[in-house]
């Protein structure tokens, strides 16, 4: 181990990737304690000691208009860490996930010579090519967590290392079902419906009165318990303005891993929950939907056919999507009427779900990730 005090910028701006950025900076610091990390994240990351600049609720906006709105609050940011960079050299940057505004940096800082790691790759896969060459000139490492993109990347001539996924290690379950339900004191005898509207205030503003006036049926016939998890990077009261209509409908904001491990079927928004959701083996519904502007114009954009990550690692549509007009209360009730009334085709969900679990790789995703950042920085002098 080198003996030089190193600093490192740290780019993360949505919540699954202050999550992962977090697992990284920790793994890290147990093979180089004298790195210094400084950077953008939430509260995981600022537990593992980096030094925000920002934070991620100050960064994740969700459509084209919100985009527009914040433009001048970006530039602010780019200029700020830019300024930040040129002042205090650090020995690397790394990028994770968050594309459209991390991909425009590591171009400023390839001009820089820092090397540019790239923790979550961009998924060029679902946004067609037009982002390749930008990976081949301004990355220098580039790690990634699905074993599909290491080969979608050789295709193209950029070598791209699987590390695996580090949702394997980050999911935990404390409880088992009968312990879950007695901690907050669900009905034993009544299948738990999990509502999952986002990590964006957006998102739940847009999701959550839709999924909640498909319980009404449920509701008032007491068939089923419905709970809502909670997000960290979404306020209270949002949640208390759709939920004071319905009493029935529980909150926590705890023990989202469990909700979805022991719910009979998850409406959920598409996301890093859908895998999630999936990597747990449990059924669901995924919902997506944003303002029809951005949705006109990103319709043409994407190259893929499905959007929840679950299908897409999976390779066929396993789990149903309803996306963007489709996310009405009889489509959703209709999809979930095929999981209660039809147990063959609830079984064969489940069964293909169980596969994720092999596909995303051995635990210890963030402790190879960090091996083969710190042996690319060890070999180019940069630590």
């Amino acid at each position: 181990m080198t003996g030089n005090y190193s600093k490192i910028l740290i780019i993360a701006g949505e919540p699954s990737g202050d999550r992962h950025a977090a697992g990284l900076v920790s793994s890290i610091h147990k093979i180089r304690p004298d790195i210094d990390f400084w950077g953008i994240g939430g509260d995981e990351m600022s537990a593992q000691q980096v030094t925000l600049l920002y934070r991620i609720e100050q960064m994740s906006y969700l459509g084209l208009a919100e985009i527009v709105r914040h433009i001048p609050f970006i530039r602010h940011v780019f200029t700020h860490l830019l300024k930040w960079v040129k002042e205090n050299q650090p020995q690397a940057v790394i990028l994770v996930d968050y594309p459209g505004f991390n991909l425009r940096l590591a171009k400023t800082i390839h001009k820089l010579n820092i090397p540019v790691i790239y923790y979550i790759s961009p998924q060029l896969w679902a946004w067609g090519l037009n982002r390749i060459k930008k990976i081949r000139r301004y990355v220098n490492l580039l790690l990634v967590i699905f074993k599909f993109e290491e080969e979608f990347y050789a295709k193209h001539g950029i070598s791209a290392t699987f590390v695996g996924h580090p949702l394997v290690d980050e999911i935990i379950l404390k409880y088992n079902e009968k312990e879950f339900r007695k901690k907050y004191n669900f009905n034993p005898q009544k299948p738990l419906m999990g509502l999952l509207p986002g990590s964006r205030i957006n998102e739940v503003k847009l999701l959550l009165p839709e999924m909640l006036k498909a319980t009404k049926v449920y509701e008032e016939n007491s068939e089923v318990e419905w709970v809502v998890g909670k997000s960290v990077n979404v306020p209270y009261n949002i949640y208390d303005t759709f939920l004071k209509d319905f009493p029935a409908v529980r909150l926590i904001d705890q023990d989202i891993y469990h909700l979805m491990k022991y719910a009979h079927v998850v409406l959920v928004a598409s996301g890093t929950a859908t895998l999630e959701t999936g990597y747990l083996g449990t059924p669901m519904v995924v919902l997506y939907k944003i303002s029809p502007l951005t949705y006109h114009i990103g319709k043409y954009l994407v190259k893929i056919r499905n959007i929840a990550l679950a299908n897409i690692v999976l390779q066929e549509e396993v789990v149903p999507e309803l996306i963007q007009n489709q996310v009405t209360t009889d489509n959703i009730r209709g999809e979930l009427e095929r999981y209660f009334q039809d147990k063959g085709y609830y079984l064969r969900v489940s069964q293909s779900l169980s596969r994720i679990a092999r596909l995303l790789g051995e635990p210890g995703a963030s402790r190879r990730a960090a091996e083969e950042l710190l042996a690319y920085l060890d070999r180019t002098g940069s630590v």
